[in-house]
C-alpha cells in the first residue's frame, strides 16, 4: 500500500478580531409614589409650591378613640352620680350623646378630646373643621353606636391601608370628611404662639 496518495492538509482559517457586544447597565427602578397627597397651590405670582397632605395614622387614630370612649363613659357615670335614679336613661343618653356629636362641640373647638391629646382633626372633604356642623358628625359617628359595628370599621381601616381610600373609614366616606393631624398654631408677625 504504498502508492496511497496523503491527503493534502487543510488549510487554517485565522478566527476574525469582533468586538465583544456591550451590555448596557440595569436602569434602577423608579421609587413608587409616595402615600401623602401631592398638591400643588398656585400663588398670586404665578409661582407653584407643593404641599402634602398626609391623613391621619391609623395607631393615633385607636388611641383617640379610646380616649373618647373613656370620656363618653366618664360623662356617663358623673351624671349617674349627679342625677336621681330614675333618671338613669338621661345618663346614658349623655353619654351617647357624646360620641355622636364628639366632633362637632363648638366648646372643644371642633375636636374631640382624644383628637386634641393625639394633635388629629376631623374636617369635611374641603378642609372646613367639624365646628357647629352637626349633619356630617352625625353621619360620620352614629353607625359606632351599633352593636359590632366599630370592629367593621376597624377592618375597613386596615384593608384600606394601601388602597385609594387610605385612612377613611365607613362613617367618613358617608359624610365626605377625613381625619388629618391637627396643625400647630403659626406665630405671626412677632406674636407668641
Amino acid at each position: 500500500m504504498e502508492n496511497d496518495p496523503v491527503p493534502p492538509e487543510k488549510p487554517v482559517i485565522p478566527t476574525p478580531d469582533l468586538p465583544k457586544p456591550t451590555i448596557p447597565p440595569i436602569q434602577p427602578s423608579p421609587p413608587p409614589p409616595p402615600s401623602a397627597v401631592d398638591v400643588r397651590i398656585r400663588e398670586a405670582g404665578g409661582k407653584e409650591e407643593e404641599h402634602t397632605e398626609s391623613l391621619a395614622p391609623l395607631n393615633t387614630r385607636i388611641v383617640a378613640a379610646v380616649i373618647d370612649v373613656l370620656v363618653a363613659a366618664g360623662v356617663q357615670i358623673t351624671a349617674l352620680w349627679i342625677l336621681p335614679s330614675f333618671a338613669e336613661r338621661i345618663a346614658w343618653l349623655a353619654g351617647f350623646a357624646y360620641l355622636v356629636t364628639r366632633d362637632s362641640l363648638p366648646f372643644l373647638g371642633g375636636q374631640s378630646v382624644g383628637k386634641k391629646a393625639m394633635k388629629l382633626r376631623a374636617l369635611t372633604a374641603d378642609d372646613q373643621p367639624l365646628t357647629g356642623k352637626w349633619e356630617p358628625a352625625l353621619i360620620r359617628n352614629a353607625p359606632l353606636l351599633i352593636p359590632f359595628f366599630g370592629l367593621i370599621e376597624l377592618f375597613v381601616l386596615l384593608t384600606r391601608e394601601d388602597k385609594p381610600g387610605r385612612g377613611q373609614r365607613l362613617g367618613d366616606e358617608w359624610a365626605k370628611t377625613k381625619v388629618v393631624p391637627a396643625e400647630d398654631p403659626v406665630a405671626t408677625d412677632g406674636e407668641a404662639s
